[in-house]
């Protein structure tokens, strides 16, 4: 199941203004798009030295022409960059400069700094650049800057600055060592230099984000002139891979009505999966279903398709025919936690209790694939409850509550898990551990 959530994440002041920037926008959790992106940056990742699938991709529903690192291993992408793009190199030459950064440290080493900073004037300084990462006119630039010293202001803007030259050093070299042409990074350059001469209002996000437009067109000119006889554009196969997650992407974030008018090649698959998630979105289901299960039967060991279908199905109020299209999903793509959630959600709204114990072990492989995600902690309290597991219950209720900041909450819940009788020793444990972290909270 695609899952739309209110983007918020527990990061370093810096990311928190960012975020908070843009408080209409959605992270969007879909596992086709994350993996595929994935699968996209895997010569990437490879150059940069991390481990395969180390690094994590999540997608933000926001039209703006932006990505960004931060927490721990992840990228975060607008879905405005994925697609307003004139080509896959230009995605990937993106992706590249995000792992610069994180194989550079700065998102910690910016952790740092904020911690660090000790004075007024620091932390005003801080804030600014937060609202300019954000992309916030000058002017609430400056009104925030007002009391910072101009010596932080200057010290910090120096030191970002000089973290993008980095990024992009690090950046142009995994492009060269996976082959890959900077041929994509220098057309996206040469479009952000031409708006310096625009009014701010018309500056693109990125371009308020990533500075010296001008001069960095020129490294990447020059990079895609020097590497030209051994880097190349991408593989046809991964070509396709990115034109199936565009058009899925544009089909979640566009208005459902456009995407079913422009019908410029019905028969195609592409089109009918298309077709069907703006079917999906408008309610109409039972077409959306119809172009889903043709798809299935067609291309049977294609998990999304099965995936998408059991979203539909399940929709439709129809739990038990879900649950076995997630089944299916499962069987083709193991260790997916979004359909391990999507199955253990189906299992629950059968209302058969039988179908309990399959539903809790599904979400549990969900949880420990996803440890971060509040939401499939609060699908197994409630999988849990129904199965009569009152004390796990409470325990997922606690470790919600802890992921949400709430931790007065937390201790309530732990208080609950150890008031029950015949405990597990690890669920004993894991209720100490919350309730001596933060029983000190409890009123």
């Amino acid at each position: 199941m695609t899952y739309l959530l209110s983007f918020f994440l527990t990061l370093s002041l810096l990311f928190f203004v960012v975020i908070s920037q843009s408080a209409t926008a959605g992270l969007i959790r879909d596992t086709e798009l994350e993996t595929g992106l994935q699968e996209l940056a895997a010569p990437l990742v490879k150059a940069a030295g991390f481990a395969p699938k180390s690094i994590d991709f999540r997608i933000i529903i926001d039209s703006s022409y932006n990505a960004f690192v931060a927490g721990k291993m992840a990228i975060y992408m607008h879905s405005g960059l994925l697609l307003d793009a004139k080509s896959p190199e230009e995605i990937l030459g993106v992706i590249a400069h995000e792992l610069g950064h994180i194989k550079a440290g700065h998102v910690p080493r910016r952790d740092q700094a904020i911690r660090d900073a000790s004075s007024a004037g620091s932390l005003a300084a801080l804030a600014a650049i937060a609202l300019a990462a954000g992309g916030a006119p000058s002017d609430a630039v400056v009104g925030v800057a007002i009391g910072g010293t101009d010596r932080a202001r200057r010290s910090m803007l120096q030191s970002f600055r000089y973290d993008e030259a980095v990024a992009d050093e690090l950046g142009l070299e995994y492009l060269e060592k996976a082959g890959i042409t900077s041929a994509g990074l220098e057309q996206m350059m040469r479009r952000l230099a031409s708006q310096r001469a625009l009014p701010e209002s018309h500056q693109s996000q990125y371009y308020q984000t990533h500075p010296d437009a001008a001069q960095r067109l020129a490294i990447y000119q020059d990079h895609t002139k020097q590497t030209s006889h051994n880097t190349a554009p991408i593989a046809e196969d991964k070509r396709r891979l990115i034109e199936r997650l565009i058009n899925k992407l544009r089909a979640y974030s566009e208005p459902a009505q456009n995407i079913i008018r422009h019908n410029d090649d019905p028969a195609a698959a592409s089109t009918q999966y298309r077709n069907a998630i703006a079917h999906y979105r408008r309610g109409d289901l039972e077409l959306a279903y119809g172009l889903m299960y043709g798809l299935s039967e067609a291309m049977p060991d294609d998990p999304f398709y099965h995936e998408f279908r059991g979203d539909i199905l399940l929709s439709m109020a129809k739990p038990d025919a879900a649950a076995m299209a997630y089944e299916k999903a499962l069987a083709l793509r193991p260790n997916s936690p979004q359909i391990q959630l999507s199955l253990g959600r189906s299992l629950i709204a059968t209302n058969n209790k039988k179908h309990l114990p399959r539903a809790i072990e599904a979400m549990l492989a969900a949880k420990k694939n996803e440890p971060d995600w509040a939401f499939i902690h609060r699908q197994l309290a409630i999988a849990y409850g129904r199965a009569g597991h009152i004390a796990e219950a409470n325990l997922n209720l606690a470790e919600e509550a802890i992921l949400l900041g709430n931790e007065q909450q937390a201790a309530r819940m732990a208080k609950r898990v150890l008031a029950s009788a015949n405990l597990a020793d690890d669920v004993k444990n894991r209720a100490n551990d919350i309730l001596f972290r933060f029983g000190v909270l409890q009123k």
